[in-house]
Parts: structure tokens; C-alpha cells; sequence
């Protein structure tokens, strides 16, 4: 922001030499990019941060200076006499229709003004900093605005028709024509200020032609509000138009300012212009703030410098930013005015005690102090499951939490309800995912779109919804998608045997929201998830040219289960022997039942057991399938002989001809 240091000595009783306020203001967090000679002025380019709202103008600039510097700051509130009886809610009515957007309006009337030039010392002033001057009306409004921070806007009343200003979103289909003469096609959403009749302004932008201030002007309606920022900056990128005011907005204005900036302009108006200005302010909405009272610890505030700082020292430099301070057993509870909308938490105040204190004085310690905290075991075993993902081929993708109303409903359970986010901002995809795979299978898609087939992706992420009692749950889940089945099978046996190699696997077919065939995978006996192809329709629907496999298991379930404690073992002596078996059942027989056979026959050195895989097809009759399972045999004692293993197989195969009518497949 340029300002202008004649400009300044309003504020200051005594206006400190351009490099003097430049060095301030850089070591202070304000960056000075350069210093110009204007005629009798110096102008300093101040690059004002995002969050220091509060410094764009010349008043929030001066009382920087005052607290950098230790400066007396100045500051006459203005007092515009009315004189006029006639009141100013007799002339006109203010509506808010979209209170989130515009919590605050106000206006004020002024009529008999006569437009002309503006006096030579405010036409200095603002071409100093680069405004050009354009009548004494306008030039008031941009004035105060550079002046206070508040923009302005000042309407011609008698074109304002009904005497009503509604302050309401913009109707598809709406245009107006801005003061820079462009015509502004409108979109729902946009915030505009209108008439009985039409928009006369967009919102905290740009005013409309058909209501600006000329020569003819005799009658003027001011307007001050506050308008939402995330609003404001989204008008402007979509019509492409940046204004100082817009700028102001975007980066959020103190509740306090509209008021005062009102009775600003107004008493220069009347100093000016001439005019009546009507009796009182029409106002809507809120226009306070709620006051901020934060805590700061000296602990935390000498842990954070590196530096034990002298209590009075803190109060004084929490004092001259304009907090008002408590200190009380080495804790200070912090009044925070309502133009600094950047200081909300602890760590603020630390900041601005080091600002006034000065970075440059705060001695450089070469050592640092290293606290060493113990591993967070879940955070670790969390990182357990991602590397192991990771390993198996699986990127870690992070997707957003709200899809679709048609994409939802498509992998939502029957008893559960979807939640729906009030946001304005989401009306096309509002809904918090029921699952994380709508997320994922959306990547898969975009992957494949730009010609990268068969990604493997997972997420570690949380899903949402309410239960039949209407009670809003909230679950963290792995999920992960892509490959073949026995891929993602493979990847979940895994993960459960690096967490607990002692804990049962099992998938039982059951049908889920959202697949094809599925099955629900239970682990030591507890239901953790579900493992299966996603449905077709799906497929289809998102247009996928590839039908992934898919799992999604329930986060809780895997760290409770996990072994926490590392369990050590001797290597192995002696060497194991591997036997394939290949059992031929009827498709009604899962792995699960024969795995639960193999384990009831106890078979003496059985080290561990694996599916390999499922096939169906010819030679094998219809209704059939064959099941191959790898089984793996050691003693610690000896070397195994062939014979002992090959009769340790056939009780195996004995029990399951027996129980489940097996056959071996040669």
C-alpha cells in the first residue's frame, strides 16, 4: 500500500524519516519495497500481508509506526453535525436478504450537494499515493477508504428507485453495467446491492452506471457495510475485476470501521459539498464484534523466543499494539481489539511481543534445546499399514469429503442416512461421503483419463453418516482400490499379518452397498470390513473403463488388534517343506470352512497355511470349484522327512472329503 508520510502526520505527533519508518516497518513484518519523492511529500510502498487487514490505510499504517517506534499516536473522531430534522429511516428502508454474506449495513443520506473538484489538499493526497481525483463526492469516499480502511460508496439517491436498498444474491440471468462501462453478466450467488427494481451495485466492488455520481447529483446515499470475504473475492475472479475496495474486503474489515467511516465522510461531505445531512443512520444486521479475550502463558512465550523476557517488557509491548493486558501468575489475559481480525490464538500474541520487542534483539542461542518424546503408538502403527500399503504397490491419495447426492447414495448401507453439509458453497456436492471409495474410483478415473490404466491408489481417511436413531457416526477407514481381486485380497492379508500374524483372516460372502461380489472380512472373529469387485453399475455410471477390485476396512479395528509389542524368535535351524493342495468343492464351500478344517486337524509341524487361488472352468463340472492352498511345514528340532508331510496332507485331505465332500485335483 503506498502512503504517504505528509498523510501520516495526522496520526503522529511526530513523523518519523522515510527510512526510519521503512527500517521499522520491514523488521516489524511490513516489508517497504521502495520510497518515492513526490513534490513535497515522500510516498513508502508498504507490502501489507494478507492477514494485516489492519494496516490498509493511512491510519492502521501510523499506528504501526506508533507501536514500532514507541510514537504518541493521534486520532480525532469525527463528529458530522445533522442538520437537518428530517431523518434518514423516513427516506429509506434497508433489507438484508443474505445476512451470511453482508452481516452489516448502513446508510446515510445527504441532500443539496454540489458536485465540483475537490480542494487542492485532498487532490495532492491522493495522487501521491496514485488515485486519481474525479469529483469532490466520489473523492470523499475514496479518501476515507485510504484514510481508515473502510470502503465507501456513494449512490445517487434520486436514481435509487423505491427508497429501498435490498442487499440480496444476484438472479441467473441479472447483468448490470459497472462504472468502468463494461456490462457484468450475473451468476445466483453473486452479492448485489439493488433497488425496488434492479441491482445498483455489485457488493463491495464496483458500483453500477445507472446509479454513480455525476455533475447532476444533488441528493446522495452513502453506503458503509462489511461484507464476507470468501464472497466478495469470488464476485470478483469470476466478473475479472479487482478495486481497492474489493481488495479491502477480501482480506476481512474491523466490525468497528463502518460506523466510523460513515461519519468520516459524511462530516467531510458537509465541509466540502454543502448539503443537509439527515438526521440518524439506517442500519441492519450486526454491528459489533464480539470481543476477544486470549490467554498467554510465560512459559510458552520464553519457550517459543528462546528467551526469559521481563514481564513489564511484555505488558509494555502488548500495550502498545493496542491489546489490553492482565498479567496475573505468570499468565496474561489478552483484550484483543476488533481490528485485528489476525490475532486469535496464543501463538499470535507470541508474535507480536517478538514484533515489538524486535527479532534483531532477540539473541541467537547456537544450541537448541531437543525434547524427546516416546513414538504416539497408534501414529506408528498407522504408518505400519502405510508403509506396507505402499510396499504392495499402492499410492496414498488424499480425495475430498463430500461427493454427490448420486454418487452417495450408490455406496450408502439401507440402514443409514447420508449427512448433508448447510454450506452455500457446496449446493452441487454437499453430501460427507459414506465411504471413501467414490473419492478414490474418481481418481482411478481421472487417471485413466489422461491414459494411466490399472492405479492402484489407498486412503486413509474418515467416512460419515447417521444410523437408524438419526445419531451422527463418524469412521476412519483404510480403503483401497485397484488390481485384480486376489491383488487386494493378497494386500489386506498383509497388512493383518505385519500387524498381528496371530489373528484369523477370513472372508465370508456377504453382499455391501457399492460392490459386485463381496464378502465381509472378519479378523480374530471381529468384522473389520468388506472385500470385493465394485458393483458394474458403477462402473458405468462413473464411466470407468477398467472394474477394479476394491476393500475398505475399518481403521479402530486394525489398531486395536495390532501387537504393539514387538515379539522376538530365533531364526529358523532347519529348513521348511512346502506341499500345494488343490481341493475340488461344491461353489457353496468357502476357504474360510477349509481353512477352519486344516486348523481342527492340529497337523504336527504346520507352520502356516496361505490361499493361492480359486479357479472354476473346464475340466472342473459346473456348481464347482477348486481351491489351492499352500501349506508350510517345519520342525524346530529336525529336518523333516517327505513322508512325515506327505501323511500330515492326507489327514487334511481325509477331513475335508469327509466334512466337505473334497476332492484332490491332480
Amino acid at each position: 500500500m503506498k502512503t504517504s508520510l505528509e498523510w501520516l502526520s495526522d496520526f503522529l505527533a511526530i513523523v518519523p524519516t522515510e527510512q526510519a519508518a521503512a527500517d521499522a516497518l520491514t523488521n516489524g513484518g511490513l516489508p517497504v519495497e521502495r520510497i518515492e519523492s513526490i513534490e513535497n511529500d515522500t510516498v513508502i510502498d508498504v507490502e501489507v500481508t494478507s492477514n494485516r487487514s489492519d494496516c490498509l490505510s493511512h491510519r492502521g499504517v501510523a499506528r504501526e509506526l506508533a507501536a514500532l517506534l514507541d510514537l504518541q499516536f493521534k486520532f480525532k473522531p469525527p463528529s458530522a453535525l445533522e442538520s437537518s430534522t428530517n431523518r434518514t429511516s423516513d427516506a429509506v428502508r434497508i433489507r438484508i436478504d443474505a445476512p451470511a454474506a453482508c452481516p452489516h449495513y448502513t446508510a446515510r443520506i445527504v441532500r443539496g450537494v454540489k458536485i465540483g473538484p475537490s480542494p487542492q489538499w485532498m487532490i495532492r493526497r491522493l495522487q501521491s499515493i496514485g488515485v486519481r481525483p474525479v469529483n469532490n463526492i466520489v473523492d470523499i469516499t475514496n479518501y476515507v477508504m485510504f484514510e481508515l480502511g473502510q470502503p465507501l460508496h456513494a449512490f445517487d439517491f434520486d436514481r435509487v428507485s423505491g427508497g429501498e436498498i435490498r442487499v440480496r444474491e444476484a438472479i441467473a440471468g441479472e447483468s448490470i453495467v459497472s462504472i468502468d462501462g463494461h456490462e457484468r453478466k450475473l451468476t445466483a450467488g453473486m452479492l448485489v446491492i439493488a433497488d425496488a427494481q434492479r441491482p445498483i451495485a455489485l457488493a463491495g466492488v464496483m458500483g453500477a452506471r445507472d446509479s454513480e455520481v455525476t455533475d447532476g447529483t444533488t441528493n446522495i446515499l452513502l453506503e458503509s457495510a462489511r461484507f464476507d470475504p470468501l464472497t466478495i473475492r469470488k464476485t470478483a475472479r469470476a466478473l475479472t475485476m479487482k478495486s481497492d475496495s474489493s481488495y479491502r474486503f477480501e482480506r476481512g474489515i474491523d466490525p468497528q470501521l463502518p460506523h466510523l467511516a460513515s461519519l468520516r465522510a459524511a462530516e467531510l461531505i458537509v465541509q466540502i459539498a454543502g448539503g443537509e445531512l439527515l438526521s440518524g443512520v439506517v442500519e441492519s444486521g450486526e454491528a459489533g464484534a464480539k470481543e476477544k479475550c486470549l490467554t498467554l502463558r510465560a512459559e510458552k512465550l520464553n519457550r517459543v523466543l528462546g528467551v526469559a523476557l521481563d514481564p513489564a517488557i511484555v505488558t509494555d509491548a502488548l500495550r502498545r499494539v493496542g491489546f489490553v493486558p492482565t498479567l496475573r501468575n505468570a499468565v496474561w489475559s489478552v483484550t484483543v481489539p476488533s481490528n485485528r481480525l489476525d490475532v486469535n490464538v496464543e501463538i499470535d500474541l507470541v508474535e507480536e511481543v517478538a514484533r515489538m520487542v524486535g527479532y534483531q534483539n532477540i539473541p541467537i542461542r547456537d544450541e537448541i534445546a531437543i525434547r524427546v518424546a516416546p513414538a504416539n503408538p497408534t501414529l506408528a502403527c498407522i504408518d505400519q499399514i502405510r508403509h506396507v500399503l505402499a510396499a504392495c504397490g499402492y499410492s496414498e491419495a488424499i480425495t475430498v469429503s463430500f461427493v454427490t447426492d448420486a454418487l452417495a447414495n450408490l455406496f450408502t448401507a439401507k440402514d443409514h442416512r447420508l449427512l448433508r453439509t448447510s454450506a452455500a458453497v457446496r449446493k452441487a456436492d454437499g453430501q460427507l461421503r459414506p465411504s471413501l471409495l467414490p473419492g478414490l474410483l474418481e481418481a482411478i478415473r481421472r487417471n485413466e483419463s489422461v491414459g494411466v490404466m490399472g492405479a492402484r491408489l489407498f486412503e486413509i481417511g474418515s467416512a460419515f453418516w447417521s444410523d437408524r436413531d438419526g445419531r451422527e457416526q463418524e469412521r476412519r477407514r483404510v480403503t483401497l482400490v485397484g488390481g485384480e481381486l486376489r491383488d487386494v485380497r493378497g494386500t489386506i492379508e498383509t497388512v493383518l499379518q505385519k500387524l498381528n500374524p496371530a489373528r484369523k483372516f477370513t472372508v465370508i460372502p456377504e453382499q455391501r452397498a457399492g460392490f459386485g461380489a463381496a464378502g465381509r472380512i472378519e479378523w480374530g472373529g471381529e468384522v473389520m470390513g468388506v472385500l470385493g469387485t465394485i458393483d458394474p453399475a458403477i462402473i458405468a455410471a462413473m464411466s470407468l473403463r477398467e472394474s477394479p477390485a476394491a476393500a475398505e476396512v475399518d481403521l479402530q479395528v486394525l489398531l486395536d488388534g495390532a501387537q504393539r509389542e514387538v515379539q522376538l524368535k530365533p531364526l529358523p535351524r532347519f529348513p521348511a517343506i512346502a506341499r500345494d493342495l488343490s481341493l475340488v468343492v461344491s461353489d457353496a464351500i468357502s476357504y474360510a470352512q477349509i481353512a477352519g478344517v486344516i486348523e481342527a486337524c492340529e497337523l504336527p509341524h504346520l507352520e502356516h497355511f496361505d490361499h493361492v487361488t480359486t479357479y472354476r472352468g473346464k475340466p472342473l463340472e459346473k456348481g464347482t470349484k477348486s481351491i489351492t492352498i499352500q501349506m508350510s511345514f517345519r520342525s524346530a528340532g529336525e529336518t523333516l522327512t517327505a513322508d512325515a508331510v506327505d501323511a500330515a496332507v492326507k489327514r487334511a485331505i481325509d477331513a475335508a472329503a469327509k466334512q466337505l465332500r473334497a476332492q484332490v485335483r491332480f
